[in-house]
């Protein structure tokens, strides 16, 4: 069996938004209730900037963080799990695989031809690399070929 998730996914799924959003959030409010409490006059004005902050961080960890699920590779079938569920996918039900470009926690997502429990895509975190300039992950084009191979397309002049 082989991850093609991250180690750190557990960590960018739960404990990093979790922190992150309670911290925003505690900040925010403190400052809104208990102005004086920072020592400032008029922090209340700014404690809504940083709630505003809180809700715009709180929709990016839900796009970039929230929704990932771990996805391990054992022989023609994917397990993909979101830590409380797993369910397996054959390789021949896949019908793409696409990476980001910008995003840093690099991501992949699998889009699947019929809906499975978590829907029609769902989307993981690939193993670390550093200094990746603008190039998809190579597990992208790895597994691309992984599904052709399984579906017995060929990659001969793609």
């Amino acid at each position: 069996m082989r991850d093609l998730s991250s180690k750190w996914t557990w960590f960018y799924k739960f404990a990093l938004p979790a922190l992150w959003i309670g911290g925003f959030a505690a900040i925010s409010l403190s400052m809104i209730i208990a102005p004086n409490s920072w020592g400032v006059r008029d922090f209340r004005e700014l404690g809504w900037v940083f709630l505003a902050v809180t809700v715009f961080g709180t929709v990016l960890f839900y796009w970039s963080c929230m929704r990932l699920k771990r996805v391990r590779l054992r022989g023609d079938v994917l397990l993909i799990s979101n830590f409380e569920t797993e369910i397996e996918v054959p390789l021949r039900d896949v019908e793409r695989v696409s990476g980001s470009l910008l995003v840093n926690p690099e991501l992949m997502w699998l889009r699947f031809r019929r809906p499975t429990e978590f829907g029609t895509k769902v989307v993981f975190m690939p193993p670390f690399r550093f200094f990746h300039g603008f190039t998809r992950h190579p597990l992208v084009e790895e597994l691309q070929e992984i599904l052709n191979a399984a579906s017995g397309k060929s990659n001969v002049g793609a």
